[in-house]
Formats: C-alpha cells, structure tokens, sequence
C-alpha cells in the first residue's frame, strides 16, 4: 500500500512538474510549435491543458493552419453503402502527388470518418468540400460535417419540400463576391456580393456536364464520347470562352467509366471510377501537355472498419480540394 502510494504521489509530481514547463514557455512558441503537427493531434491536443485549448481553438490559429492547409490540399473519398436501411457515408483522405511525378505512383490514403443514418430510402447525398466541410442530405435532413474533426451538425429538418416529386440538391459555398447557379436553360446567374447585382452569362454552343474552377477561373467540362473539352470564361463582361483542344480517353480508360472530379491549382483535370476495385487509381490529364498521371489509392482496404462494410458498398465519389480544417462547433 505505502509503495502504491508513493508511486501516485511520484507521478502527481511529474505532472506537477511538466504542467509548470508548459506555463514557462512563452505561448506565441506554442502556437509555432503546435503548427507543425498533423490536424488529427491538434483535435486531441486540445485535451492537454486550458491553455492549448485556448491556442488550438483560437480564430488566428485556425485562420493561420488554414492557410497552410490551402496550400496542401488532399483527395477525399466517399463511398457510400445502403444495406437493410443503413445508410453510411465513408470518408477516406490522401495527399495528392507532384505533377512532376512518375507517370504513375501511389499515394496512401486513412480513415476520416463515418456517417450513419438508419432509416429506409436513397443514398445520402453529399456535396463537394468546400474548405474542409461537406453538406449531406437524406431525405428532407440536412447535415453539415467536419471530416477532420469528426464533427457532424443536423440542421433543421425541411418538411415543406416535397422529395416524393422533386429532388432538391445541396451545396456549400464559400466565396462572398460570387455566387453561380446553373440551370437546366444553359445559362449561368452570378450575383456579385458588393454590388448585389444580378447578370446573365451564356454558355457556348456545347452542352456543360459540370462546372469546375480552372485556376481561379470558371469552366465547363463537355463530354463528346470518349473525348472531352473544356471551356474557359476568360471574360466575364465579354463573356468569352476559350476551348481546349479536344482531349481522346483510350478505350481502356474509357471502359473504366470515370467521372469528372475537379480541378487542381496546376490546372490538371482529375478524373475517377465511379466504383470501387482492389485497384483503384485516380487519373490526372493535363490538357495543354496532353499528358495523364495514374496515381494509385492505397490503405482503404486496409482499414477494418471498410472491410466489414465492403460488401454492401457501391458508389465512390472524389472531392480533389478538400483541406485539413479544425474548425470544431
């Protein structure tokens, strides 16, 4: 018992001892510090002390780990499983690879988070992420999520809408001086934020199967069979579009079935399988070079919590963009 003691006592002193060095060190170090470690540990690190609370949970360092996390954007898969009512949304993350790379390499990807909803229906549906947070919805609940953080908001129930005749999309947006709607007449409605003015642009001749950001520009993807273009409005006054040269998918990529994804900041267009296979890979072209990179997803099937939901998982869908954000409600 005396020995017990002694030992409770012994580490009450560490303790002690190592919360008075955390007091010393000036807190403009800590925040240096805490910096460089990954997003998953500052969540966790949060639970250290009041004064890394304090930091971690501040608007400068959340602002200042976002803007590192801009500039090293990440891959986010979703699959999504709908087996005896249970609907789930699996999020995977992984970095993405230098242009420069191999025409082919690998990139590891891990287990963010899951998302359950049990309740008979269609597949939660889930809009691209926007600054690190994604917009789900399943039949008239909406729900915003934090991958990172692990943290899910259910927003007030919409029972106004009818989804039994309609079906009604989400979508997050972040940028205050431009909002674009697309609708089914071809034209783009953008409303400036200063100036709260409304204005027309009209596609060109060819139908848009999506709208991505081409290096901070807006453009449209047109699929012509195994070929596709890309459009880009370099003016908006004039509306005037430019056109790519026609890009041609080889019959083996073509088979594949990939789906447009979006854009990275180099400007390469991402591409994948709309289903998941042991061999996954992720296709980047770059439409001016003509050059592609495959770059294969490793570790989801690692994950155990994937392979015990594998067998009822149907759909993968890619968000090229996504970014570590710590944000926590």
């Amino acid at each position: 018992m005396k020995t017990k003691e002694i030992e409770d006592n012994n580490n009450e002193g560490v303790i002690t001892t190592f919360r008075h060095s955390l007091d010393s060190i000036p807190l403009d170090l800590i925040s240096d510090i805490l910096l460089k470690f990954p997003a998953k540990s500052l969540v966790e690190f949060t639970c250290v002390s009041n004064t890394w609370y304090s930091i971690i949970r501040s608007q400068m360092f959340i602002k200042t780990f976002m803007s590192m996390s801009i500039s090293r954007p990440r891959i986010l898969l979703t699959f999504k499983r709908n087996h005896n009512n249970d609907n789930e949304l699996l999020f995977f993350s992984s970095p993405h690879t230098s242009q420069v790379s191999n025409d082919s390499s690998s990139v590891v990807s891990r287990h963010e988070m899951t998302i359950s909803r049990t309740s008979p229906g269609d597949y939660i549906i889930h809009s691209p992420s926007v600054r690190g947070f994604l917009c789900c919805s399943h039949q008239h609940q909406y729900m915003v999520c934090n991958p990172t953080t692990r943290q899910v908001i259910n927003l007030p129930e919409d029972h106004g809408f009818d989804h039994g005749t309609m079906k009604c999309y989400m979508h997050l947006g972040y940028d205050p001086s431009m909002c674009i709607n697309w609708n089914v007449n071809n034209v783009l409605i953008i409303r400036g934020g200063a100036l709260k003015r409304f204005g027309q642009i009209k596609t060109p001749g060819e139908n848009f199967t999506c709208l991505a950001n081409y290096k901070g520009k807006l453009a449209g993807l047109s699929l012509l069979g195994n070929s596709f273009n890309l459009w880009v409005l370099e003016d908006v006054k004039e509306q005037a579009w430019s056109k790519t040269d026609t890009f041609v998918l080889s019959h083996t990529l073509w088979d594949l079935q990939l789906k447009f994804s979006g854009t990275t900041d180099a400007g390469e267009l991402v591409f994948a399988p709309s289903s998941f296979s042991d061999d996954f890979d992720v296709f980047y072209f770059d439409i001016k070079e003509k050059t592609m990179r495959r770059i294969k997803v490793e570790g989801v099937t690692n994950d155990e919590e994937f392979r015990c939901r594998r067998k009822h998982l149907c759909y993968v869908s890619i968000s090229c963009d996504h970014v570590e954000n710590i944000y926590m409600y």
